[in-house]
């Protein structure tokens, strides 16, 4: 049985178009969760968060998951986004992006991400528990909260994303996934850009009567089937 997936995204105003995405891909023995968010200030940022994604799913349909271990199917991961960085390179010269991305093999759980994409846990009094580190100016320490964060204006500096400028560097984390997870995905316009109210509004309903914020609002829910 696949996962339970919701996938809420509200466009802000910063651009006319909203570029933050999702996509996945679901094979027997692995389930592959991404989001990905266009910068706001690089022309074509869209297209390339787009582009990444879909790469990402192609590549992974073809990997022999069965075959691999976590740390050998991370690593497999981690050479399919230095792949697209080197094929989108002359398509979105000018474009960049953060991006998450979330594997469930068997038992394991690990993620990659670049950027301000942020992987959290719902927990069952419906409170977000966040996992990874942001990566920007303001971070540099990787020990911020993300409450604490979200009201640094050096969030925007980012230390680490995808872009064709420069050769990729993906964080690999890997996690224990426990029972009943509820893995949440979200981009900078959700867990900085909306208080804890706002986040819970908006995971309910799918969207806010206005965004508060100028940023796009994204976030991926992912429930796994009871085993």
């Amino acid at each position: 049985m696949p996962a339970t997936l919701r996938w809420h995204t509200q466009a802000g105003t910063l651009t006319e178009d909203n570029r933050d995405t999702c996509a996945h891909i679901e094979l027997p023995d692995a389930g592959l969760y991404l989001i990905a968010d266009g910068s706001s200030a690089h022309p074509g940022s869209g297209e390339l968060a787009a582009a990444l994604l879909a790469a990402l799913v192609e590549g992974f349909s073809h990997l022999p998951a069965t075959d691999l271990s976590p740390q050998q199917l991370a690593e497999a991961l981690r050479q399919l986004i230095g792949n697209s960085q080197q094929a989108l390179r002359h398509t979105h010269p000018q474009a960049a992006c953060s991006y998450l991305a979330l594997c469930l093999h068997g038992d394991a759980a690990f993620s990659l991400h670049e950027g301000d994409c942020c992987l959290g846990l719902i927990e069952a009094d419906s409170t977000i528990s966040w996992l990874s580190s942001v990566h920007c100016r303001a971070n540099w320490q990787g020990n911020l909260a993300h409450s604490q964060l979200a009201q640094m204006p050096l969030r925007h500096s980012l230390t680490r994303c995808f872009t064709p400028r420069r050769e990729s560097d993906p964080e690999i984390q890997h996690w224990r996934p426990g029972a009943n997870r509820h893995w949440l995905l979200a981009t900078d316009g959700f867990w900085a850009g909306l208080n804890e109210s706002q986040q819970q509004g908006f995971l309910r309903d799918g969207s806010l009567p206005a965004a508060p914020t100028d940023d796009d609002i994204g976030c991926l829910c992912i429930t796994p089937p009871l085993n």
